[in-house]
């Protein structure tokens, strides 16, 4: 015995040791953790944190940045240092590494966060920003010392169970005969005390022990040891009590009610068999279960009658507005009403007996403990639905009694309606958080009870300043009292009110804003508060006002452009028509500033406009406006004329544009064209007059330039025909109207055909024959030459291949080019594809060109003239003698042909000065080895003449006029001399 207690005694103080141990190892380890987990989330808080300050201050530096606003930029970024004492440093530099700002404190070295960005936009780089930024957590005593605390209480707790060991160990300390008294205490101290009524009998029935509980219900008095148990029954009751006793014996236990006669009362006898060594004993519990039957026979009655009632109350169930179900404490259902049925999708019988969690999660089981420890508990959760959505529900339970046990009585009701007004809500809320425009609610009063944040960026006052007050301290003072009783008016008689007022920030500064305000009155129509929406109007202002400029103004030369132009115009008209004065619009044109661009650059030319936009300035009154309409043409509109003003302004901008004109270190000459259109003589309206001043601008630069000139009716006669002819022209080509005459080129020697020029000929439908020096201007100025070019390369070429293919033999043809057409990119390749695609011998196409086409740009000209010539196609100066060419040029020029013009043709026979041209070009061309031909010829005396000095070959009425291509190849085709 004495080795068992020692064995238990070292077990139980090892025991003790190690549960103590164990404890203070849970109890340190859950406190490390703790402050693990709350390190971390501090960290992690913290990050996100800075991550966020850093994509914040990116989006307010990007629109300074992207306009170049840098002293936003450094108002922005001292701000941001200063205000918060926990940056380190902060520092921006621009894409060329330039620091546009930096700024650095001391700091500690740990917790230390660093980040650097970049802002773009559209793939742009504004600027690269580095942050640095202290986390400012000193930690804790027990952060700093933690480990060395846990490190020394488990050293002590591994000291105080060894103690504890010893110690048992050497006293010999027994728990187990303590706890067996203890036990045996416990049980008399149970027997004698319980209120459960207790009788131990022996095999034979008799009574060895009862206790006073026993005694008081079998209304016994002293000790009753030794009395038979048969003695405390009737005879009616003892068979039953025998047969109770009979099936403990052979059971070990059994039960049975009976009723003790002399006591009208009703007895439940729960026996069983106990064993005390080698002895067997029968325990009776007896318990008093009259009152209780009483009780269930008054439940059954009220049973009945709520079985009655059910079915009333049924109904009421059913039709309830929230869904109601009724589980067992092992959460299957009973029970669940018409509206729940329907909220979830399923019928009763379907769900009768389901555990809960088939229609919720199995977290909301959490809530059960609530239920247990409070007797109702109410959440938030979501049930699923028959079709497998989920309905968000609001849940209230309870504990109630049901059919004689404990239940769940659950009341859930759909909430969707009220999350998605709680969603609305949240997001309205949301918005005007967040929105750019100021919000601002007042009660009834006028009392402010709320802003958002854009009132306060917008206004300078925080919301603790403004709210309680009235919205009277943003008046600017710039409104009257009439503006405010028509604002109040329409607010109390329509419930809203809108538009443009002047409101005073609290710096001061009055600044427009577009305000809205609306009354809101609850369902009873009375007034509860006022929601006033206002938006700043100060950029959106400066940026009317900057657009409106860049609208009326031009950007080079800061003058009125075409709009203003026309707007002053107008404005203008309104009052002479008023006041019967007169008005002038001048339209100026400068005089070959192309020149000026394609030789000394645009950039050259830019400082010239400029210049002369100065220069312009200062020959007018300041009541008169000058513009520039486009590239290198201005107009000037003069107000309330007298006399021959219009006459003198004219002069006096001539003489300024004459004036040398100094830049980098060139001096250049320039000179200008002017028209005048006045009112009401030349144009009633702001377009007939701009109009007409640039037709007569046009005519003084056809009259030579460097001069003015006043509209006339004629003018507007021929712009009107110029008009008329390129309208039908466009139709023409499309319509197949142009045609082709060629007229015959022959030898002077013997009348022999040896080619032939083609000429455009048009009959319109409308117009009829128009003839070329109509036409070509037209043509020329609108653009339409480079189609028509084009069609009469390709159908020359096209006559050339028909003819060899009928005849076998190649006719050369002459094609007038165009100034426009010679220097229209890809000229060359144009006439190289045209003679691919006709297969026709590049030396069967001759190209006319004339002087004033080759002079106008001689380096231009000549590598485009060498491109042609190396092709093989056949060149040819026509109207010679009537430009600038010197024979020095002429050398120049890669031509296989000259052509006389007709002026010098028509009086060669009797001209000596003719005669003495025509003979220095034949000398000249024999000894440069290229062709003379004679244009114009219409007399035989013309024709000897020329025949004489040496001309070879020419062309002319006397010889052939133009004709159709049938003309035209029968005559080829006849091969007969065309001299009579």
């Amino acid at each position: 015995m004495s080795r068992l207690r020692t064995k238990f005694s070292t077990g139980y103080g090892r025991t003790l040791a190690v549960v103590l141990l164990l404890l203070l190892l849970f109890v340190l380890l859950q406190s490390l953790l703790i402050q693990r987990a709350r390190q971390l989330g501090l960290q992690k808080t913290l990050q996100q944190s800075f991550v966020s300050e850093q994509n914040l201050l990116r989006a307010q530096l990007r629109d300074p940045l992207l306009r170049g606003d840098y002293v936003q930029v450094r108002a922005l970024l001292e701000g941001y240092f200063e205000q918060d004492a926990l940056i380190a440093g902060v520092a921006l530099q621009a894409p060329n590494g330039f620091m546009l700002y930096q700024a650095e404190r001391p700091q500690p070295s740990t917790g230390l966060r660093q980040a650097q960005l970049e802002i773009a936009v559209a793939g742009e780089l504004l600027g690269r920003l580095q942050l640095r930024r202290s986390d400012g957590q000193v930690p804790g005593w027990w952060g700093r010392h933690s480990l060395k605390v846990t490190s020394g209480l488990l050293l002590l707790t591994l000291v105080f169970g060894f103690l504890v060991w010893r110690v048992v160990r050497r006293y010999g300390l027994d728990p187990l005969s303590s706890a067996v008294a203890r036990e045996q205490q416990a049980y008399a101290a149970l027997f004698e005390q319980s209120r459960e009524a207790i009788v131990v009998l022996s095999p034979q029935g008799e009574v060895e022990r009862m206790n006073p509980a026993a005694a008081r219900l079998l209304g016994l008095a002293g000790d009753q040891t030794g009395l038979a148990i048969r003695e405390l029954h009737s005879t009616t009751v003892w068979p039953q009590v025998e047969a109770l006793l009979a099936a403990v014996v052979r059971q070990g236990q059994a039960a049975q009610e009976v009723c003790l006669t002399t006591r009208r009362r009703q007895v439940e006898i729960r026996a069983s068999r106990l064993k005390f060594g080698d002895d067997d004993h029968i325990q009776l519990l007896l318990q008093d279960v009259t009152e209780r039957r009483q009780a269930e026979a008054e439940l059954e009655a009220l049973r009945l009658e709520l079985r009655r009632n059910l079915e009333s109350y049924q109904e009421l169930f059913d039709h309830s507005a929230d869904g109601l179900v009724l589980r067992d404490f092992n959460g299957l259902l009973l029970m669940a009403n018409q509206t729940y049925l329907r909220m979830v999708g399923y019928s009763l019988e379907e769900l009768l007996g389901t555990h809960c969690t088939l229609l919720c999660q199995r977290s909301n089981c959490n809530h059960f403990s609530d239920l247990l420890h409070n007797g109702v508990t109410r959440f938030e959760c979501a049930h699923r639905h028959r079709d497998g959505s989920w309905v968000p529900v609001e849940v209230r339970s309870a504990l109630v009694h049901f059919q004689g046990s404990q239940a769940v009585l659950t009341s859930v009701r759909d909430i969707r309606e009220r999350r998605e007004r709680e969603a609305r809500l949240q997001l309205l809320s949301l918005v005007m958080e967040n929105s750019s425009e100021g919000v601002l609610v007042t009660d009834s009063s006028g009392s402010i009870q709320a802003v958002n944040q854009a009132f306060s960026r917008i206004s300078g006052y925080s919301e603790a300043e403004v709210l309680g007050q009235n919205p009277r301290l943003l008046q600017s003072g710039s409104h009257g009292p009439e503006f405010y009783q028509q604002l109040w008016q329409q607010l109390r008689q329509q419930g809203s009110w809108q538009g443009e007022i002047w409101n005073r920030a609290k710096s001061g500064e009055n600044f427009p804003a577009w305000l809205q305000i609306r009354a809101l009155c609850d369902e009873q129509g009375t007034l509860r508060h006022y929601v006033a929406l206002f938006a700043d109007l100060r950029e959106a202002k400066a940026w009317e006002e900057k657009m409106l400029k860049l609208a009326q103004t031009d950007p080079l030369t800061g003058m009125a452009n075409r709009v203003l132009l026309r707007d002053r115009l107008q404005q203008a008209l309104k009052r002479a028509s008023r006041k019967q004065v007169g008005v002038a619009v001048l339209a100026v044109g400068l005089d070959h500033f192309k020149k000026i661009n394609d030789s000394l650059g645009h950039a050259v030319g830019d400082q010239v406009l400029v210049e002369i936009g100065q220069r312009l300035r200062d020959c007018v009154r300041a009541e008169d406006t000058f513009s520039r309409l486009s590239g290198d043409e201005f107009a000037l509109l003069v107000c309330g004329l007298r006399n021959d003003e219009a006459t003198q302004i004219a002069i006096k901008v001539l003489e300024a544009v004459r004036a040398p004109l100094q830049l980098d270190g060139m001096e250049l000459f320039l000179s200008a064209s002017i028209g005048i259109a006045c009112y009401p003589d030349d144009g009633a309206d702001d377009s007939a007059l701009l109009e007409n001043a640039d037709r007569a601008m046009h005519q003084a630069k056809l009259q030579g330039r460097d001069r003015f000139c006043f509209f006339s009716s004629d003018f507007a006669r021929r712009a009107s025909e110029h008009f008329s002819i390129e309208r039908h022209l466009r139709r023409a080509i499309e319509a197949g109207e142009l045609q082709l005459y060629y007229q015959p080129q022959v030898s002077l020697a013997d009348g022999r055909l040896v080619g032939a020029e083609a000429l455009l000929r048009w009959q319109s439908a409308e117009l009829g024959w128009v003839t070329p020096d109509r036409m070509i201007p037209v043509a020329e100025s609108s653009g339409l030459i480079l189609p028509i070019g084009q069609w009469v390369l390709a159908t020359s070429c096209d006559l050339i291949r028909r003819h060899q293919a009928a005849t076998g033999d190649w006719l050369r043809i002459a094609v007038n080019v165009s100034v426009r057409q010679f220097q229209t990119a890809g000229f060359v390749e144009t006439v190289r594809q045209i003679l691919q695609q006709s297969e026709v011998p590049p030396a069967c196409l001759e190209l006319e060109l004339t002087e004033s086409l080759m002079m106008n740009d001689v380096a231009q000209a000549i590598p485009l003239l060498e491109e042609l010539h190396a092709l093989g196609v056949a060149l040819a100066l026509d109207d010679f003698g009537t430009g600038y060419t010197s024979l020095a040029y002429l050398k120049r020029f890669p031509v296989d042909r000259v052509k006389l013009d007709r002026a010098f043709v028509t009086d060669i026979h009797r001209s000596r000065s003719d005669a003495a041209l025509a003979q220095s070009l034949v000398a000249f061309a024999s000894a440069m080895e290229f062709e003379l031909v004679a244009e114009g010829i219409e007399e035989a005396v013309q024709h000897e003449r020329l025949r004489q000095i040496g001309f070879a070959y020419g062309q002319g009425y006397l010889f052939a006029k133009p004709l159709p291509e049938a003309e035209f190849l029968a005559l080829v085709r006849a091969g007969q001399p065309l001299i009579h």
